[in-house]
């Protein structure tokens, strides 16, 4: 007797487990900077423009110090 009550349960925990269901929807994330850590990405991107305007500057002085050393004429 037991065992038809255990094969009804499953085949009924089967069956109900086939049904479709709808996908929720889902919400777009929220943009980083309009949550709290809005202002710490705003910190390392301003740390990154100054670091990457500092390289240029020190390119640009070796690029000059490059192309003048170029220029000169070798020492006899």
């Amino acid at each position: 007797m037991h065992a038809i009550w255990i094969a009804g349960t499953c085949a009924a925990l089967a069956m109900a487990g086939c049904g479709k269901s709808e996908p929720e929807p889902v919400e777009p994330p929220m943009k980083v900077e309009d949550t709290v850590f809005g202002d710490l990405v705003g910190t390392q991107d301003k740390a990154r423009d100054r670091t990457n305007a500092a390289v240029e500057v020190h390119r640009a002085a070796l690029e000059a110090q490059i192309s003048e050393s170029e220029d000169s004429k070798p020492e006899e």
